[in-house]
């Protein structure tokens, strides 16, 4: 499973997340559902859980913050792509936010990272972004704002 890639393509995508934990997928998955997931399939098999995580997403890198929802069911995947273990990011070149704490052993916060936020913290020294896990109580709106605000400056 730390071969799965999910959404756009290392050639394609703007931004990869780099996430401890898989979705639960369709049981015949094929190719056509990892290149471009079903929003609504993630959601009804990982419940309010992965709907939580791909809101998050959405907030972060929608070009107009007003239509995160509207991105994200329809334009998500093919703008990001869902990586599980380090070694996928080889030769990736654009924005790579490391989620949660599991990659910092291997992918530390660089010294010279900023630091986004106050109760709730990111580390930006872009093209990296080191964030909490997306979840609402690790990952306020308030800190997405903040952090949509640092990464858009680029």
């Amino acid at each position: 499973m730390v071969d799965l890639w999910l959404g756009a393509c290392k050639k394609e995508a703007d931004c990869v997340f780099l996430l401890p934990n898989a979705p639960i997928l369709p049981a015949a998955v094929g190719l056509s559902f990892l290149t471009r997931p079903s929003v609504s399939v993630l959601i009804e098999l990982n419940g309010n859980h992965w709907r939580k995580i791909l809101t998050i997403m959405s907030k972060l890198i929608v070009p107009r913050y007003d239509s995160w929802k509207i991105f994200r069911d329809v334009q998500l995947f093919d703008r990001v792509g869902v990586a599980f273990s380090v070694d996928q990011l080889d030769d990736y070149k654009g924005l790579v936010f490391i989620v949660g704490n599991t990659f910092r052993d291997v992918w530390p916060v660089a010294d010279c990272a900023q630091t986004i936020g106050d109760s709730h913290q990111a580390f930006v020294h872009l093209p990296y972004v080191w964030c909490p896990y997306l979840d609402y109580r690790q990952f306020p709106n308030v800190l997405i704002e903040a952090l949509r605000e640092r990464i858009l400056e680029k």
